[in-house]
């Protein structure tokens, strides 16, 4: 038994981008190399490769906007590349790679925050307590995150940014108040 197509266009990919360690590569790079058009074949491949690469402890990196002025297409854009690092292998492209998932990632959680805060608050929302945990939860994060944990109280006045912990705040003070006569 043989190896399908499907196999031997991983294979060549793998053993192509192994080879071109550390270099700026497109697809158009990789097709040329590997001789297999540039589509859904390539694509695929690529695809398997960064799973196979994972687990071997390699990184393939995300397709990111090259940062070398001269690599442009034809309408004058950038092109999209990636590089193949060895275990134990980086440079400034895996930290370019490290900040856009960091952003991606702060940007679901305040997307999180903002939904569940919303659906705490909502009379009409299924699970009031629940939601309200989680946007407490997010709110925590992004506190963390942005570091406003670790600065000195009295430069820095701590201050819980969910909308529904101010709502339960004022609601608290409003039931501490003494009734006017």
């Amino acid at each position: 038994m043989g190896w399908t197509q499907a196999e031997n266009d991983v294979a060549d990919v793998m053993i192509w981008l192994r080879c071109n360690h550390g270099r700026e590569v497109s697809y158009a790079d990789i097709a040329a190399g590997v001789q297999i058009p540039d589509g859904h074949r390539l694509r695929r491949s690529v695809r398997i490769v960064r799973v196979i690469a994972a687990n071997r402890g390699d990184r393939l990196e995300r397709f990111m906007p090259s940062t070398d002025p001269a690599r442009r297409d034809s309408a004058r854009r950038r092109v999209w590349v990636t590089r193949y690092m060895r275990n134990g292998h980086g440079d400034d492209f895996s930290a370019r790679d490290a900040m856009s998932a960091a952003r991606a990632a702060m940007t679901s959680v305040k997307d999180m925050h903002r939904a569940t805060t919303f659906e705490a608050g909502n009379p009409h929302s299924i699970a009031r307590k629940a939601f309200a945990t989680m946007a407490q939860a997010a709110d925590e994060c992004i506190t963390k995150v942005a570091g406003i944990d670790k600065v000195d109280p009295q430069a820095v006045r701590q201050e819980n940014t969910s909308l529904l912990t101010q709502m339960i705040a004022d609601l608290e003070a409003r039931l501490t108040e003494p009734a006017a006569g």
